[in-house]
């Protein structure tokens, strides 16, 4: 007689994660996207014993719902991830939305963050209706529009749901089981100051200079928070935009900083945005003006460090990987922001696990035995945990 866990490895079949994968990959990161990628997982998931709900949050990006019913004895599992993918376009060997297969991984444009993720969390819903009824409903969230603010998660969890149970984010973990990770301010300073060409200049204002010093006293400044032990290693600033001036001969009469703070439970939006604006005021001179806004907003993530879901997710990894799943909160996954906060805060007991190893640069790629592993994971868990 087979145990839960051995039904799970054999209803996903290797190929199938792997297909699905490469058709999410193929879909090229522009207008439409996220629509195209939700055809394909819609149209693998149309089939009895599996209901299916494609819907428009803003015209041409939608979300997946997916539910595989169980027998109600424990709360809702939902298997949750984004299915918008940045691309790195420059520096890759071939092309990104042509997935290719070498040493056992697959490489292909987002198929780390996170459409490989994503690929096995659908092949975990379509191998469950093979296995005896659920002990509770299985629930695919694939989401839109992650990036930003996540948007998608929030939508799909207000308009289908649900308010208790667990939740798992196929963020990439390296299948480690990550618990925590902080929230980010995205913030936009704008600098003004008077045009002139270089033969005028003394009737000039400059902000690129000023641009320079506002960006030096930002990266030295401490911002005010009470610390948060699962997040030792923040909050964290980066300063990734400067933009400045018309031409080499003319004097920068704007300039533009844009960077991303991200932060520990405690910090608000607007005592981050007054403390950024004194800084900028502290190096600035004042007939220089400037603005500061915060212009994205993710909130930050602590999750269960215990209890069934942990255990479930712990005992199918072992079984199936042959190894013990580190249950962590470190670098880089605690810098990353995930849709994890969302469930979160909806009610359900959460965790981030998922494939790969995100360095947001080209050539990207996952291990395909890790891939196809993960999907036989999420769904061993639904077979498997019980509720408190």
């Amino acid at each position: 007689m087979t145990t839960p866990i051995e039904q799970a490895v054999r209803a996903v079949a290797s190929s199938d994660v792997v297909d699905l994968a490469r058709a999410l990959c193929s879909v090229p990161a522009d207008s439409g996207a996220e629509s195209a990628r939700a055809e394909i997982i819609a149209d693998v998931l149309d089939r009895d014993g599996i209901e299916v709900h494609v819907a428009d949050v803003i015209p041409g990006r939608p979300n997946v719902i997916a539910k595989v019913k169980g027998s109600g004895v424990r709360p809702p599992l939902v298997l949750q991830g984004h299915i918008d993918a940045s691309v790195v376009q420059k520096g890759w060997e071939r092309d990104p939305h042509e997935p290719w297969e070498s040493d056992g991984r697959l490489y292909g444009g987002g198929v780390d963050d996170m459409l490989g993720g994503v690929a096995a969390m659908v092949a975990a819903v379509e191998g469950a209706v093979r296995l005896d009824e659920l002990p509770g409903d299985l629930v695919l969230h694939a989401t839109m529009h992650h990036n930003g603010s996540g948007l998608g998660a929030k939508y799909a969890l207000l308009t289908e749901g649900p308010s208790e149970g667990y939740g798992i984010c196929g963020e990439p973990s390296d299948l480690a089981i990550h618990t925590a990770n902080g929230g980010a301010f995205k913030f936009e300073i704008v600098l003004t100051g008077t045009f002139a060409h270089v033969s005028r200049m003394e009737s000039a204002i400059d902000t690129l200079g000023p641009a320079v010093e506002a960006y030096r006293a930002l990266v030295d400044h401490t911002f005010e928070h009470e610390a948060e032990p699962r997040l030792p290693d923040l909050p964290r600033l980066s300063i990734g935009q400067l933009d400045a001036g018309r031409g080499p001969a003319t004097i920068a009469d704007t300039a533009v900083i844009r960077g991303d703070i991200r932060y520990v439970p405690g910090m608000n939006r607007s005592t981050v945005c007054k403390e950024i604006e004194e800084v900028v005021t502290s190096v600035v001179p004042s007939e220089v003006g400037h603005r500061t806004r915060i212009i994205g907003l993710h909130q930050p993530f602590l999750g269960v460090t215990s209890g069934p879901l942990v255990d479930a997710l712990a005992d199918a990894h072992s079984a199936i990987l042959g190894r013990t799943p580190r249950v962590t909160s470190e670098l880089p996954g605690q810098a990353y922001v995930t849709d994890a906060a969302d469930l979160a805060e909806a009610g359900l007991d959460t965790v981030v696990y998922g494939v790969g190893d995100w360095h947001a640069g080209p050539n990207s790629w996952v291990g395909i035995e890790e891939l196809v592993a993960s999907a036989r994971v999420y769904l061993a868990v639904a077979a498997t945990l019980t509720s408190n």
